[in-house]
């Protein structure tokens, strides 16, 4: 029962943690936007690295370091439900694939740490690192629930078409913008690509909050079963 009751506060933990990362994500931008920084004063809408450089550096890495171990334990919680939700796929091919985005912990570091004021080459690997790691789990990630979807005869967890299609979409989404980032080095496609993955994330939500409920019943019943059991106890006792 206690190993019941911590398993359920960790899925709780879990549930909050695509919005929380979203949250600090978009705080973090708007806070470094506000802190004097290197940017040019008629650039209205400037690169996401440069709103790190100047006096918001501090900033920039306070928030991305926070960011980083809740993305990290969202990964591991679905890395966790995966396993546990279905049988037809290998864990040692989900565990590839959340390896990718863990490492996207290493890469969000090297670019909080570092500005692009000081080493700008080793500010880009972070960069470039973080956009590249966690686009191929998202492309990774989204074939696994696909396929899951297409076998959900074996996957019953999985048959709900609203997440395969959530998932499609804002992978195309991340892709599409990444490539016009990269062609065009314009702003808006950077934001729309480094943005996105968030939203990717909030479809965790609903299957940690089913699994948390699912934990919160059988709570529930070895509750009651351990209550019923005192109560019949006791009343044999007094008959006795």
């Amino acid at each position: 029962m206690v190993n019941i009751g911590d398993t359920l506060i960790w899925f709780r933990i879990l549930l909050i943690l695509p919005f929380t990362s979203i949250l600090t994500f978009i705080l973090t931008l708007i806070i470094c936007s506000q802190i004097p920084n290197n940017i040019e004063p008629d650039q209205n809408l400037p690169q996401i690295s440069e709103l790190g450089t100047g006096q918001a550096h501090n900033y920039f890495m306070s928030g991305f370091i926070v960011l980083i171990p809740q993305m990290l334990i969202m990964f591991i919680g679905r890395l966790q439900f995966l396993i546990q939700s279905q049988t037809i796929i290998h864990r040692a091919i989900i565990y590839c694939i959340h390896v990718i985005a863990i490492v996207s912990g290493i890469f969000v570091l090297i670019m909080a740490i570092v500005s692009l004021d000081d080493r700008p080459h080793i500010h880009d690997i972070g960069a470039i690192g973080t956009f590249g790691s966690i686009s191929i789990y998202c492309i990774l990630h989204t074939i696994l629930i696909i396929y899951l979807f297409i076998h959900r005869s074996k996957a019953a967890k999985h048959a709900n078409i609203i997440f395969p299609l959530w998932f499609l979409g804002c992978t195309i989404i991340v892709i599409t913008c990444s490539i016009i980032w990269v062609i065009t080095f314009a702003s808006i496609p950077e934001y729309i690509a480094a943005g996105t993955p968030f939203l990717y994330f909030l479809a965790f939500a609903p299957q940690f909050w089913t699994k948390a409920k699912q934990l919160q019943h059988v709570t529930n019943l070895n509750f009651a079963g351990h209550y019923s059991n005192r109560t019949e106890t006791k009343s044999e006792y007094e008959m006795s």
